[in-house]
Parts: C-alpha cells; sequence; structure tokens
C-alpha cells in the first residue's frame, strides 16, 4: 500500500511538470502581443519594443521559462502585466466566487445523481427507470449556455423568484448567498448530475445480478439494506471515479458559468487574462488549474484502498 502511494505521489509530481512546461509554451507560441495591448492602438513600433525589454517579453524562452520556474519553485506566480499585482494576490481575490459555487454544484449533483441512479437500477425497466433515464440524457445533451439561460428566463426573468446574475459573499448573510449560487449550481450541477447518474445505474445494475446480492435476498434482508449496504459499498469504485473524473467538466463549466451570470470569481479572471495576453495570470490560472484536477484524481486513486482489497494488498 505504501508503495502504491509512493507511485501515485511520484506520477503526480511528473504529471505537474509536464503540465508546467506546456502551459508556458502554448501560450508563448499563441497570437497576440501583451505589449502591443498594454500601448494601445496608436502605440507606435518603438513604443511596443520598449514595453516588451520593460517586461521582459524580448528575452529568449528558455531564459523566460527558468526565470518562471524558479519563481515558482519558491511559491511565486509571478506580477500581472497589466495591475501589476502578484497572481497568487489576483486569485486569491476571486477564489470565494469559484469555490461557493463549486461545492454547491458537487453537492447538488451528488446528493441528486446517486439516489436517482439507485432508485433507476432498482426499477430497471419500468417507468421510473425509463423517467430517470430520459432526464438524464436531456440534462447531458444541452450545452452548459443553453441551460444557463434556459434557467435565467424562466425562474429570474418570468417567475422572478431569483437573481439574475452576480455574487453576494457569504459575509453579506447566508440568504442572498444562497439564492445567487442556485441557478448557476443548478446550469452546472445538472450536466454532472446526469453524467453521475447513468453511471450509478449501470454499476448499480451490475451489482444488484452479483450471486452475493441474491443470497442477501434469500435471508429475507430488506431492500434498503441491500441497496445502501452491500450493492452500494461494492458499486462505489466506478462511482468515485465518475466523481472525480468530473471535476474536469466542473473546471471548464466554471468559466462558461461566471459568464453567463455574471459572477467575479476565477474563470472571469481567466477570460479577462486570455483578452489581455496577462501571460502570468494564465499560466498561474491554468496552473493551479491543473494541480487542483490533479490531487483530486490522486486522492480518487488513493480512494480505491477504501473499497478494493486488492489494492491494500499491494506491499
Amino acid at each position: 500500500m505504501i508503495n502504491f502511494i509512493l507511485r501515485k505521489i511520484g506520477s503526480t509530481a511528473i504529471v505537474m511538470m509536464v503540465v508546467a512546461v506546456i502551459v508556458f509554451v502554448m501560450i508563448r507560441v499563441g497570437p497576440g502581443d501583451p505589449a502591443a495591448v498594454i500601448a494601445g492602438d496608436h502605440a507606435t513600433s518603438e513604443d511596443i519594443d520598449r514595453i516588451r525589454r520593460s517586461l521582459g517579453l524580448d528575452e529568449p524562452m528558455l531564459y523566460q521559462f527558468l526565470h518562471w520556474i524558479g519563481r515558482l519553485l519558491g511559491g511565486d506566480l509571478g506580477q500581472s502585466l497589466f495591475s501589476r499585482k502578484p497572481v497568487l494576490e489576483l486569485i486569491a481575490g476571486r477564489l470565494e466566487p469559484t469555490l461557493s459555487l463549486a461545492a454547491t454544484t458537487m453537492t447538488f449533483a451528488v446528493c441528486s445523481a446517486i439516489p436517482l441512479g439507485i432508485v433507476a437500477a432498482w426499477q430497471v425497466g419500468r417507468w421510473v427507470d425509463r423517467a430517470v433515464m430520459a432526464l438524464a440524457t436531456v440534462a447531458f445533451s444541452f450545452p452548459i449556455f443553453i441551460i444557463g439561460y434556459g434557467l435565467v428566463w424562466g425562474f429570474a426573468l418570468k417567475l422572478r423568484w431569483l437573481p439574475v446574475q452576480g455574487f453576494r459573499p457569504l459575509s453579506q448573510g447566508p440568504a442572498p448567498y444562497l439564492t445567487h449560487l442556485v441557478l448557476p449550481s443548478l446550469t452546472l450541477g445538472l450536466v454532472f448530475m446526469a453524467l453521475l447518474t447513468r453511471m450509478t445505474r449501470s454499476t448499480m445494475i451490475e451489482v444488484l445480478g452479483e450471486d452475493y446480492i441474491r443470497t442477501a435476498r434469500s435471508k429475507g434482508l430488506s431492500q434498503l439494506p441491500i441497496l445502501f449496504k452491500h450493492a452500494l459499498r461494492n458499486a462505489a469504485v466506478p462511482i468515485v471515479t465518475t466523481i472525480g473524473s468530473g471535476i474536469a467538466l466542473l473546471i471548464g463549466g466554471v468559466v462558461v458559468a461566471e459568464s453567463v451570470f455574471a459572477i467575479p470569481g476565477v474563470g472571469r479572471l481567466t477570460i479577462e487574462a486570455v483578452t489581455q495576453r496577462d501571460y502570468p495570470v494564465i499560466q498561474g490560472v491554468l496552473l493551479l488549474a491543473s494541480l487542483a484536477y490533479v490531487l483530486i484524481n490522486l486522492l480518487v486513486d488513493l480512494s480505491y484502498g477504501l473499497f478494493d482489497p486488492r489494492i491494500r494488498s499491494i506491499p
């Protein structure tokens, strides 16, 4: 088990090094020049060259990369080319909306998808199963921005139950905090809920056909202990894997949801940085997002030991 954990941690470190290289190179070789954006439309080539020298963008790419890696190893993501503020400070100032949106989305998706998947597997082939699968198919078929605009039109503009856009920090009270998160959380959560519901259903159907489930039924156990104590525990590995993989959908969807609902989070910061070609901010956001995704998948891999005895027996 210890060797398994060490191998996973080592592979995670290698992945992050590769990600750092890819992020740096792809941003540099892409179109656009931040010096030209800073200089403005009426700047001369001399003005742009002067700004490039002041920002260090005229240095060889290898030198820029080594300089960035050196600061990165010291915990410094650099400074924004436009605001001249530390990248960590800019990201930290946008974390509360993004983390709040991610937490409420995951809570809604997991708490709704797993019971729906279990019920669909229990009633497989019946109208309940068909209704759950129809809901999951419809939710998974629509792009995030269409779901978002549809929810805004229905619940905010027509019914006027919820605010259209914006974010309220928790310090302003739980009611405005939660009401501003309902629509964006539903927008992101419906897609993830559909994916997780289908995975839970298919895994539970397979597990419910095992011999030990039939033995439990023959002994007179009721349905709830069979479903939640015996079947769900043995179906947990693919379900947990799907939850971890869903983080990728969540990271990408946050950018769209924050744009639709005007939430001042890390997603909006990323869009602003891309528009301005603010290299340090783009690099910092992508690197931290990749780190979060890799760490979550590492935790998912390590959690296998809780469910799979074969992993616990690895020396």
